[in-house]
């Protein structure tokens, strides 16, 4: 049997251990749901900057984001181009967009949203592909 100490250790190393391997996957499970609440709000009663910018760079950052937390997550085992997560951010996206309709927060769906937060994944996983230390 193990001293108390020593049990008491191993069992901080497992936990750090399993925190380390899924931090990135509760970070993307979260940020997933934050772009859900957000889409929820209607247009008016979100927060207003001061800054002009269009919607779809705000679109293309905030699935930028979406992809480099989907490669920490997921892509950093494989090699070559992770089209599995592609397809998850993109298939969010064009869920994104159904769900500001469903929840009838007065936005409304739009292609070219859809189709910015797919550019965004892409650039978040072809950046993540060139900076990240494998």
């Amino acid at each position: 049997m193990f001293p108390k100490e020593e049990f008491s250790i191993a069992k901080k190393e497992r936990l750090s251990h399993w925190m380390h391997m899924n931090m990135w996957k509760i970070g993307l499970g979260l940020y997933c749901a934050l772009v859900l609440y957000v889409s929820s709000i209607s247009s008016g009663e979100l927060p207003k900057t001061g800054v002009i910018v269009s919607d779809k760079v705000i679109h293309l950052v905030e699935y930028a984001i979406m992809g480099i937390l989907g490669w920490g997550a997921f892509g950093k085992r494989g090699s070559g181009f992770p089209w599995g997560l592609l397809a998850f951010c993109t298939c969010f996206g064009i869920a994104d967009e159904c769900w500001q309709d469903w929840v009838g927060s007065g936005r409304s769906p739009d292609v070219w949203d859809a189709a910015a937060d797919a550019a965004g994944a892409f650039i978040g996983l072809i950046l993540s592909m060139v900076f990240w230390k494998r």
